[in-house]
């Protein structure tokens, strides 16, 4: 009986733990893109990064590379190419290899 109440709050915690990690991705994909929005381009591009690198299997680090592939594209289109260039590179080689 010890053992099932145990093992209970332990799912409990776990389930706690993953939706608070979860929100606070949320939270930090929203930042991104009011940073953005704000023209605060660099920090945008931190915040995508490190959703995309460090929480790289979630949905918040899969919309991450879409906007920094939008901030490519917009870099490429301001002929800021080697900024361009060098997000579109790492994009590619997003887990240690390319595609």
């Amino acid at each position: 009986m010890e053992f099932e109440q145990s093992m209970l709050l332990t799912a409990v915690w776990e389930d706690r733990r993953s939706e608070t990690i979860y929100r606070s991705l949320n939270h930090l994909l929203a930042m991104a893109h009011k940073y953005r929005d704000e023209g605060c381009l660099r920090q945008a591009m931190d915040l995508y990064w490190m959703l995309s690198e460090e929480h790289s299997e979630t949905v918040q680090a899969q919309e991450a590379r879409e906007s920094l592939l939008d901030l490519g594209e917009t870099y490429e289109r301001e002929a800021e190419r080697h900024t361009a260039r060098a997000v579109y590179e790492r994009l590619s080689d997003v887990h240690g290899h390319a595609f």
